[in-house]
């Protein structure tokens, strides 16, 4: 087998890959990740860009090289955008925010937790403060 073509073959699926990612990306942004509708989108026009920009990459002649590595540049793009641009964040852990809200304690939990307490300031009396007198 000619290595040509091996590596040629090679680099057509990684431009199918990158143009299934530019495509499935588009989908989940402009009609949101969990719709049937990006479903169903997603599973018709994956295949059919992906073996339309192939057919592209094939007919393009001597510029062929060229017009494949387009989505992988944009892939790397959208990599390095989200690496180094304003969306980078997400690699930081995100600090909760401080919230006012406080649940209502219930007369269990309360009744439980002063019993825990209780127990604590008892443990810590016997173990730094003077034995508890025997009746």
């Amino acid at each position: 087998m000619n290595f040509e073509i091996f590596l040629f073959l090679l680099f057509m699926s990684f431009v199918s890959f990158a143009v299934g990612v530019i495509v499935w990306v588009a989908i989940m942004r402009f009609l949101g990740r969990g719709s049937q509708k990006a479903r169903i989108l997603s599973y018709i026009l994956i295949p059919v860009v992906a073996l339309g920009y192939n057919f592209l990459v094939l007919t393009a002649g001597k510029w062929r090289y060229l017009v494949g590595f387009l989505p992988i540049a944009l892939i790397i793009g959208y990599v390095l955008y989200y690496r180094f641009g304003d969306h980078g964040t997400y690699l930081e852990p995100q600090a909760k925010p401080e919230s006012d809200f406080q649940r209502r304690e219930s007369s269990k939990s309360r009744r439980i937790r002063e019993a825990r307490e209780k127990r604590a300031a008892e443990r810590e009396q016997r173990k730094h403060g003077k034995p508890k007198d025997k009746v």
